[in-house]
């Protein structure tokens, strides 16, 4: 018995006529039909697409999908036949299978672009300092120079816009393009700038970008707040995301470590203990009236031992190891 005997649906109809070439391409009738209509090509596409993924990938089940959507439109057909409603059970059968299919490339497709964009957000290393100041450049020409213990991570890289992320400290020397966004997160600030020089920090919690050359604008992460600056000022932000109003600074004093000394004027030995902290990964501890002494000077970084003996010896004491990373000041008792 034939599909024209079994069918009370008029023989024109769209939707018999598709589910019908379908049906002969999927039960091996025919190799292909003329049928001119997108959701049907796109179902053809979609079949020779899984038939291929299946014969390339060996995986269990593979034939549970086609077979499983044959073996249920046998059963329904089977059933309505045995109550003498073949007829209009198969084409609504059909009509189903064609709208579920439809349901599955939408799913399919909406799953791959959300795989996509969750790749793309991932953020990928691009340059790590290690435990020496280390220089690197970029692929637009711009170029970082990491503090030790310092890393920079890419978050986006077109035409249009790069966007990076800093994680210790670092001094950046951006390439002009006035039609590129460059970009880069520390904390809970971000720096936006077309083509400047300038230090980041990203440590304890705070934000800090120090401008030398050009001008940038400092926001917090959230964009809610945001400061612009000019050579010769600086500015930082911490989780409460408030921004410090630009204030001036000595460069000589900010970039002394790319010349591996450390130099300071009227500053807290605590202040010094964070630096030589991040700078060696180290931990220094100490009594608290030690950490408020304000000192004025320049130490070397050649080597934490040989900053800490430096450091000691103008504190009237020295710092011993007392385990890993660990060293305590210890006060001289003459």
């Amino acid at each position: 018995m034939n599909r024209s005997e079994n069918s009370n649906t008029p023989k024109d109809d769209p939707d018999k006529k598709l589910s019908d070439a379908y049906s002969d391409i999927l039960e091996n009738r025919k190799e292909n039909s003329d049928v001119d209509d997108p959701l049907f090509k796109t179902l053809l596409n979609a079949r020779a697409a899984d038939r291929q993924n299946r014969q390339a990938i060996p995986v269990r089940g593979k034939e549970s999908s086609w077979d499983s959507i044959i073996s249920t439109i046998g059963d329904d057909q089977s059933s309505a036949i045995s109550n003498n409603q073949a007829n209009i059970t198969r084409i609504r059968s059909r009509r189903t299978w064609l709208k579920a299919a439809a349901a599955i490339i939408l799913i399919a497709f909406s799953s791959l672009l959300l795989i996509q964009q969750f790749n793309e957000s991932e953020p990928v290393p691009v340059a790590e300092s290690g435990a020496s100041i280390q220089t690197f450049e970029l692929t637009d020409g711009s170029s970082v120079t990491l503090r030790p213990n310092s890393s920079l991570y890419k978050l986006t890289a077109d035409e249009d816009e790069r966007t990076y992320a800093l994680s210790g400290e670092g001094i950046f020397d951006v390439i002009s393009m006035p039609d590129r966004t460059f970009s880069v997160e520390a904390g809970s600030g971000r720096v936006v700038v077309t083509g400047t020089r300038f230090n980041l920090t990203d440590r304890n919690q705070t934000a800090k970008v120090y401008l030398f050359e050009g001008s940038v604008r400092f926001e917090s992460e959230d964009g809610t707040q945001s400061v612009d600056l000019v050579p010769g000022e600086a500015s930082e932000i911490d989780q409460s995301m408030q921004i410090v109003q630009p204030f001036n600074f000595e460069a000589d004093l900010v970039t002394g470590w790319t010349q591996n000394r450390l130099t300071f004027r009227d500053r807290q030995a605590g202040s010094i203990f964070n630096e030589l902290e991040f700078h060696f990964n180290i931990q220094i501890t100490a009594p608290d009236d030690v950490k408020s002494e304000s000192l004025g000077g320049t130490i070397q970084l050649d080597s934490a031992e040989q900053s800490l003996e430096d450091l000691g010896i103008v504190l009237g004491g020295s710092f011993d190891q007392t385990s890993d990373n660990v060293h305590e000041f210890r006060p001289d008792t003459n």
